[in-house]
């Protein structure tokens, strides 16, 4: 029983990289709409939940099943924090029209190969009825032996491409099982079995862990979070780069924004501007400790929606071999406030 709950660390990771995917503005695909449903149908039952939580603590000594037990606690939480933060824009998600644009993506190959087959079946009847007539004029042997050969080449032509259509329609079918399973949004259902499955978890944590945990929660709670950059740093970049690089708002905004704080509208790159804001992610991270740097440039790339791969291959452009007039002098204006 105890694999039920080792299979949903993972799992529950993966729910949270997708939410955080869709927050960044990636594409909400049918693919990871059929993860959180399927996540859903999977682990709704809290009653079976805590009948494998009782064997895995029967089974396992207190200390590796509290070090288990604390790290799904933390991706639950996660989940709840995450749905909370953005409730809005989840429950907003057209989890239908993702669905209908999985089973319709046969369409048009249908379509193809439906006129295909028809041609081929006009050609089999125009066969078989030469066939047939054939038998009532005069002919010899090899006149009906060409008609044969010609009627069993059409109906081969024929079936071929029919079993490709059948095909189709049986993938499209199978789209629209998988669609009608996934149909509804349970962003919001999860948040409740979530929190569910929290309460329950929180009844076989140990005393100390709960203990532990609840003065960490306090501590969390009164604790400023951390500031990775002084105002003075970020006022200068605010002003070089406040409605050129990025979206214009407030300097506390930014400033919230670039210290991952709470914000009250969240810091958007303007068009064209994204190889500009990667030089300056790299000159903002090269002033931080490197554990501090590698932590606040994944989550400042997440907020502003900028991929690994992208940010790697850009970060250098304005101080390239060849730069831009407009990349020179973007990097020649950071250069007077990272020096």
């Amino acid at each position: 029983m105890d694999e039920r709950i080792t299979s949903m660390i993972p799992r529950y990771g993966k729910l949270n990289k997708i939410y955080t995917e869709i927050m960044s503005g990636g594409s909400f695909s049918f693919e990871k709409q059929q993860f959180i449903s399927g996540f859903y149908r999977e682990y709704g039952d809290t009653q079976t939940f805590e009948t494998a939580l009782i064997s895995l603590i029967l089974e396992m000594d207190a200390t590796h099943y509290s070090v288990l037990l604390n790290s799904l606690k933390r991706e639950i939480e996660n989940n709840i924090s995450t749905y909370n933060t953005c409730k809005e824009f989840f429950d907003r998600l057209d989890t239908g029209y993702v669905c209908r644009q999985h089973e319709s993506r046969f369409d048009w190959g249908i379509d193809r190969q439906m006129k295909v087959t028809n041609e081929y079946y006009r050609e089999l009847m125009g066969a078989n009825g030469s066939l047939e007539a054939v038998g009532f004029r005069e002919h010899d042997r090899q006149e009906e032996e060409l008609l044969e050969r010609r009627y069993e080449r059409c109906k081969r032509e024929y079936d071929k491409e029919k079993a490709r259509l059948d095909e189709l329609y049986k993938q499209k079918e199978q789209a629209k099982r998988e669609a009608l399973q996934c149909l509804k949004n349970h962003c919001g259902d999860i948040c409740r079995l979530s929190g569910s499955l929290l309460a329950i978890l929180e009844k076989y944590l140990t005393d100390q862990k709960k203990k532990e945990g609840e003065e960490k929660e306090a501590v969390t709670a009164q604790t400023t979070p951390p500031t990775y950059f002084p105002m003075k740093l970020l006022s200068a970049v605010y002003e070089k780069c406040n409605g050129e690089q990025f979206e214009a708002v407030s300097e506390l905004d930014f400033y919230a924004n670039m210290n991952l704080q709470p914000y009250e509208s969240r810091l958007k790159i303007r068009p064209r501007e994204k190889a500009r804001v990667c030089y300056l992610i790299f000159l903002m991270g090269e002033t931080l400790p490197k554990p501090d740097r590698e932590k606040w440039k994944e989550d400042i790339m997440n907020l502003l929606g900028i991929d690994d791969t992208y940010y790697k291959s850009k970060y250098k452009e304005p101080v390239s071999d060849f730069p831009s007039d407009s990349n020179q002098e973007f990097a020649k204006e950071m250069r007077s406030i990272f020096r």
